[in-house]
């Protein structure tokens, strides 16, 4: 692991990699070659050890051999097929999410590389599903959205309409939002924008 990545931050020197990157484009989109490599090889093989498979068992799943899998564990493969990380995926239970990002983004992913951070759960075990109850209720509205809708006077809206959100939303201070908004703008009953 490079030193800049374990040092305190006020201790951090830059990251060689910005210079490189701004200096030659070519070694920018090589390294970002390797790094996809790298992470799609590695993910595959510590999901499958994270679940105790071979890779004889990922194998059988998606309907190739134990070479196969091997190839695709393998860091210098590039020959990448999505039908095929689409069928791995699913054996190891989690979905391929292909996206296209800055290069900045990067730098990030760069120095947070681990097997842990490689890791997720099955879907049996991801949290957002385990133990969900059976009926969804409608989500709540985010602070951003009630204020937009406050202050753009949609429909007669007042703070009164939002309160049972107001006051599950708690500050930090342990201030009721509610009460604080009814306090600030003395128009508990009537719009905010006119």
């Amino acid at each position: 692991m490079r030193e800049y990545r374990n040092a305190p931050s006020k201790y951090k020197t830059p990251n060689p990699l910005v210079e490189e990157f701004k200096e030659s484009e070519e070694y920018r989109y090589a390294y970002a070659e390797e790094h996809l490599n790298t992470t799609i090889a590695l993910q595959i093989k510590a999901l499958r050890e994270q679940r105790g498979m071979k890779q004889a068992d990922l194998a059988a799943q998606i309907g190739t051999k134990q070479p196969g899998i091997a190839r695709l564990e393998n860091i210098n493969y590039s020959r990448w097929n999505t039908e095929t990380l689409k069928r791995v995926a699913r054996a190891l239970g989690v979905r391929l999410k292909i996206t296209f990002e800055t290069f900045g983004t990067l730098l990030e992913e760069d120095a947070t590389f681990s097997r842990e951070a490689l890791q997720r759960p099955k879907f049996e075990d991801d949290p957002a599903f385990k133990d969900a109850p059976a009926n969804v209720q409608e989500a709540e509205p985010d602070l951003r959205e009630i204020f937009a809708i406050l202050e753009n006077g949609e429909q007669n809206t007042t703070i009164v309409d939002f309160k049972p959100y107001l006051e599950r939303a708690q500050p930090q201070r342990g201030t009721n939002l509610y009460e604080t908004l009814i306090d600030s703008t003395s128009q508990s009953r009537r719009p905010l924008a006119s």
